[in-house]
Order: structure tokens, then sequence, then C-alpha cells
């Protein structure tokens, strides 16, 4: 239950397939996206990569910008990030001992790539656990199972005045989630994802609707926190779009800065309807 998820790939996935008009793909301009997750209770670390025009083939090792200059600045104290080479380019991070993101405090970040400046500022919202559900085991390995049209998945998290909002996004990892085996009674109409996400504000709890479930297989839950910044970004963002703008905290290139709070849990869901 107590995984933290580092990254949110498909968000950014969005925006890296980005760039290019309908008809003319030469108007394409290379931005940077700023995979900026802080996360509560965890070290400093981002991700950067770099959009690529709509008609191109989307390799997400072949995206990555390395040799970045990467810089937060909290409580007076500027840290320079250090990319994790060989093992992981493009992502900037600090070991533990350095500092632990913290509920309430401001972070500004400063990046510098081959000329191009980008800076942000974010608040840290609340640290957050799934605290209850209505299942026993909600873990990665052998997760209780819940049949569709029967019991709905309910879960609870804690609350804090410090979040703006939550955001829920719920996703079957099955590796064939889209074989048509896989997919649940029709009432649902067809289903071309795997991935659903909900915004939230104002609650501390979420049952699962049957209009949520695609494909039968296991499912991962995870809930974040969200501060004004992520808020924005987040219910901005239009997947599979070519053409997205979502509202962003930095001044410029695509992405969003911000630091979040997150839990996990998993289920699965089993089909004994008849079509």
């Amino acid at each position: 239950m107590k995984k933290i998820i580092y990254t949110l790939w498909f968000l950014f996935i969005a925006l890296a397939l980005v760039g290019c008009d309908r008809n003319e793909d030469d108007l394409f301009v290379e931005e940077i996206v700023v995979d900026g997750f802080l996360y509560v209770n965890h070290p400093l670390s981002i991700n950067l990569t770099h959009t690529v025009p709509i008609k191109q083939y989307y390799d997400p090792d072949a995206v990555r910008v390395s040799g970045a200059d990467v810089r937060i600045t909290v409580d007076n104290h500027e840290f320079h990030l250090i990319e994790q080479l060989p093992a992981k380019p493009g992502t900037y991070s600090l070991p533990a001992d350095s500092h632990i993101v913290t509920t309430g405090k401001r972070y500004d970040l400063w990046l510098a790539k081959n000329g191009t400046v980008i800076t942000a500022t974010t608040v840290a919202a609340a640290a957050l656990q799934i605290d209850s559900t209505n299942l026993e085991n909600t873990g990665p390995t052998n997760p209780d199972t819940i049949e569709y049209g029967d019991t709905e998945f309910y879960f609870h998290w804690n609350e804090d005045p410090a979040n703006f909002g939550y955001f829920i996004i719920m996703e079957n990892i099955e590796p064939d989630w889209f074989n048509v085996d896989r997919e649940v009674s029709g009432d649902n109409g067809p289903n071309e994802t795997n991935l659903s996400a909900i915004p939230l504000r104002d609650t501390d709890e979420f049952t699962v609707p049957w209009i949520f479930y695609g494909y039968t297989g296991t499912h991962r839950i995870r809930v974040l926190s969200c501060g004004q910044a992520l808020w924005d970004y987040v219910n901005t963002t239009l997947l599979g779009e070519a053409e997205n703008y979502p509202v962003t905290n930095l001044s410029q290139g695509r992405g969003v800065f911000c630091a979040a709070g997150a839990d996990t849990v998993y289920f699965e869901l089993v089909d004994v309807i008849e079509d």
C-alpha cells in the first residue's frame, strides 16, 4: 500500500507527442518537458525529456534530456541536483541525507540547457496515505479480487488542509490489457485505454464506478495530494491530443513542477457477467 510512484509517465507522454501543426511538420519546435514531481518525505528528484513530432515514434529512452544544470532552492539553500549517469540519464536527484521534501515549504526550480532557462515555484502538499479499503489485501502481490458488477472498490485516505485537491489514477497493468478476452461487459461501450484519471476536491474517499472499468486483470490505483500547480496541470491535460497546452507553472517548456504526497493500492478485477 505504501509504495510511492515516482513518475506519472502517461501525463508526459501526451506532452512529448505535441509540437507540430496538423498539416505542417516543419513548424515543430522541440521543447523541454519537465517531469518535476517532488514527493513529500522523499529526496529531491526530477526527470527531463523533450517533445517529438506527433508522427515520430515515441521512444522513452531516446527523449531523455541529459547534461542540464538543475537547481532547487528551499529555505534559502540552493541544491545542485546530480544527473544519475550512466544508469538513469535525464534523472536529476540528490541522496536522502541532503534534503527531504517537507509539507508547506516553498521550492524554487531553476534549470538551464543549451541557453534555455526554465524557472518555477511550488509549495509542497501534505503526505498522503490510503488508510482503509473494503478489501483485505491491496498490496502488489496477490491482491484481493472484486467481481465486475458486484462489490465496488472503496478506499479512504487522510485529508489535510495543506492540499488543494486530490488526483486519482487507475490503471490496468496487465501487459495484454487490450485483449478482447479481457473486456468486461459491453455496458461501458468501447474501451480504448487502460487508464482513468479522476481529480477530486473536498473529499477523503472514493468508490470506483463500474464505468471506469474496461478490462479484467490487475489494477493499480495511485492517489496524489495536489497543490495548486498540480491541480491546474492535471485538470487541463488532454491525453492523446496533438495540440495540448495544459496550464503550467513553468516559465517555458512543458510539464509541471510540484511537490505531492502519494500512495498506491492494487486489486484484481474478474468478469462473471455473461455478455
